[in-house]
């Protein structure tokens, strides 16, 4: 513990925003398992949802921070927890259309989005380094989800739904780091969780949740659940320690740790191209962290 007292802020931040990234990446792979054991999409997100507000929701009145004791500091939460669940409806859209890697090169591109908005917010400079890094790191994370190996006839509907994710989730990690400057990191996650697992109710009006047929499957929701509950706690923390685009370019490592789980999970194997650019996206955070010293 006098280990972690001893690091900066934006030092503990870095190392909790890698360690939700290896967290996260193990939902992916984990989830394709339970969609191939017979479960659906409403079971996972009803499932995943659920338990990331109960247990952030659980460990805030742990802590003895109750959730909307204040209905004016909790106004946002309705909205960032508005924005939480669009950009899962936009996701489940989007990769009813696409391919899962096209809607996930897309959704980072809300990492674009924080650094204009912020740059026009005043709350960061624009400068070569994090506008060049930022892009690096996208064109990195096409080579590692194989992108270019993907069909090219997208339907509109499709990319208009994956763009509608990226602008949710711009939106709510905006929400999330504002928040953050005056209030504790868990009661936000509790509150706007709280918001997201009552809007994503509605999916039960779009078809009914089915459950995995085995006991292997049934382990893969437990560990879907797990990996994004425990994730959750890392999200809202590191956004709390750094600012909102630090964050979205550091998560970045995510799909890169989903690649890895894949071969772990599901064996699928990595082409040169993937590693290839598994390198490119971490030259690109390692860049704009020694370089782009400027003020949170």
């Amino acid at each position: 513990m006098n280990l972690f007292k001893n690091l900066s802020k934006e030092t503990l931040g870095i190392i909790i925003c890698i360690f939700s990234a290896i967290i996260f990446g193990v939902y992916p792979p984990a989830a394709r398992a339970v969609y191939e054991d017979g479960g659906n999409i409403v079971f996972v997100v009803l499932i995943t949802t659920f338990a990331r507000a109960i247990s952030l929701y659980s460990f805030a009145l742990f802590q003895d921070k109750k959730p909307f004791s204040s209905p004016k500091e909790s106004k946002l939460s309705f909205i960032g927890g508005f924005f939480q669940a669009i950009s899962i409806i936009g996701i489940l859209g989007g990769t009813f259309y696409l391919p899962g890697a096209v809607v996930i090169i897309i959704m980072f591109t809300y990492s674009l989005m924080l650094l204009f908005f912020t740059s026009w917010k005043k709350e960061m400079k624009l400068n070569s380094i994090n506008i060049s890094c930022t892009i690096f790191a996208l064109v990195g994370l096409a080579f590692v989800l194989n992108v270019f190996q993907s069909e090219n006839n997208y339907p509109l509907v499709g990319v208009l739904l994956a763009f509608m994710a990226a602008i949710a989730t711009f939106s709510r990690t905006y929400i999330y780091s504002f928040q953050s400057r005056t209030r504790s990191p868990i009661t936000i996650g509790a509150e706007n969780f709280a918001v997201t697992s009552a809007l994503v109710l509605l999916l039960l009006f779009y078809d009914m949740p089915i459950a995995p047929k085995t006991s292997e499957g049934i382990l893969m929701i437990v560990l879907v659940a797990l990996s994004l509950s425990i994730g959750s706690f890392g999200m809202f923390y590191g956004i709390a320690y750094l600012n909102a685009y630090k964050f979205s370019i550091i998560m970045k490592l995510e799909p890169i740790f989903t690649a890895l789980f894949g071969i772990l999970l599901l064996n699928e194997v990595l082409a040169v191209s993937q590693y290839l650019g598994i390198t490119i996206v971490i030259a690109s955070l390692v860049l704009i962290q020694v370089f782009d010293r400027q003020k949170n």
